[in-house]
């Protein structure tokens, strides 16, 4: 049965005298399907809230429930440390459905019982929920009956939610942690988007530093600003040395220019620079929008060479699709990709294999002209250079998606994450 058919039944002793009305059902957590240990009622003696324990319960029906003693004879206790009122606690509270990667609301709770014991077992967040707690469900399901309809039940198992560190009088926000990894950070962000500031916090704070540097990114940028600003600076920091210096610039933008310096003070030296410098560059910039993490390469090397170097510097490039040769003054003389480098011999020269006519954009170009640029020649990344014709980063076809989409496109994109 469900949370809602028991709330407001009376309570009756082992010979039909009155004990008082159920208010609501206490569980306590720690288990998968967490076990209801007691009820709260409104006592029919002295109409004040007492719990009758579910060893003092003989039977609980859809109508009423009764107590294996008389009333003279019931212990009634207080509420205990760690046991969950279900009405008070989690009705209207939001959970998430891992699944589904999505945040909904608690619109009734299903008990069942498990050989001698009741638990709860599943979260009901759809129409029916609702509906029944309304005490409008059956009208509507007999409505329903003549077109052949029933409202349907979208029941979330309890085995899928596990409680953050939160405060349940300001909200609930479950999610089973051991499986937030395996999520996509789209999901992950999608998430964090549609819970409150205080969950928000919970819920990124438990999140690894790799899985949180992921996910920052797939957020708005003022919802990324302000969960900087409510963690540990110890832990935001971890979290800015697993990204990308154009992400981390596109972060840090977005924050007070006193928070801004902070961090800035304390990254690596060198990452610091390259974010100072982003940070010149107007948002709706190439400049603004490109990552100086890229790999230059004299077009003297050899084909073998140029691997080898590979092997060394790649780690430390967000793209190596497309490689940029340059000449002795680091200006762009060609452009080469992985492929036709793989399929090279060894011996030839890079200025012998590359692409000459490069195709680039200009620090000062607008970030729509430089989406039409990647748009229009198929691009994964461009180069952006400067007056002198010297690389200073490069946009990547990911930096410019949301540009490039037809409008109901970008909606469901953003939706998603």
């Amino acid at each position: 049965m469900f949370v809602s058919d028991l709330i407001g039944d009376p309570v009756v002793d082992r010979v039909q005298e009155p004990v008082g009305r159920v208010k609501d059902i206490i569980i306590t957590l720690g288990e998968t399907f967490p076990k209801v240990t007691g009820l709260l009622i409104k006592r029919e003696d002295n109409k004040k809230e007492a719990i009758l324990l579910l060893a003092e319960v003989d039977l609980i029906g859809p109508q009423f429930v009764t107590t294996r003693s008389v009333r003279s004879r019931i212990t009634f206790t207080e509420l205990r440390d760690g046991e969950v009122l279900l009405e008070r606690d989690i009705f209207d509270k939001q959970i998430v459905d891992v699944d589904g990667a999505r945040v909904i609301r608690v619109n009734d709770l299903k008990l069942a019982k498990v050989e001698q014991e009741v638990r709860l077992i599943a979260a009901d967040t759809g129409l029916a929920g609702l509906l029944r707690r309304l005490g409008m469900l059956r009208l509507v399901n007999w409505i329903l009956k003549f077109f052949g309809r029933q409202t349907p039940e979208t029941l979330i198992g309890w085995d899928h939610v596990e409680p953050l560190k939160t405060d349940f009088n300001k909200g609930y926000i479950a999610i089973p942690h051991k499986r937030t990894a395996e999520l996509h950070p789209a999901d992950i962000a999608h998430i964090i988007s549609q819970v409150n500031p205080d969950q928000r916090k919970e819920l990124f704070t438990s999140l690894s530093e790799k899985t949180a540097a992921e996910s920052l990114h797939e957020l708005e940028p003022m919802i990324g600003a302000m969960l900087l600003q409510t963690i540990d600076t110890k832990k935001a920091l971890g979290i800015l040395e697993k990204m990308p210096v154009d992400e981390v610039a596109d972060l840090l933008g977005d924050l007070p220019p006193e928070r801004t310096e902070e961090f800035l003070r304390l990254i690596r030296i060198k990452k610091s620079a390259e974010i100072r410098k982003l940070l010149k560059h107007h948002d709706e910039t190439a400049g603004g929008l490109m990552t100086t993490e890229f790999i230059t390469l004299p077009q003297g090397l050899t084909v073998e060479e140029t691997i080898n170097r590979l092997r060394e510097t790649a780690p430390s490039a967000e793209t190596i699709y497309y490689l940029y040769v340059v000449d002795e003054a680091e200006r762009l003389v060609g452009v080469l990709s992985l492929r036709n480098l793989i399929i090279s011999l060894p011996e030839k020269r890079l200025e012998e294999v590359m692409i000459r006519d490069c195709i680039t954009v200009t620090v000062e170009m607008n970030q729509r002209q430089v989406a039409e640029v990647i748009s229009k020649y198929n691009l994964l990344a461009v180069p952006v250079i400067d007056g002198e014709g010297r690389v200073q980063g490069i946009v990547t076809v990911d930096d410019v998606i949301d540009l490039m989409l037809p409008p109901v496109s970008r909606r469901k994109r953003q939706m998603l994450g």
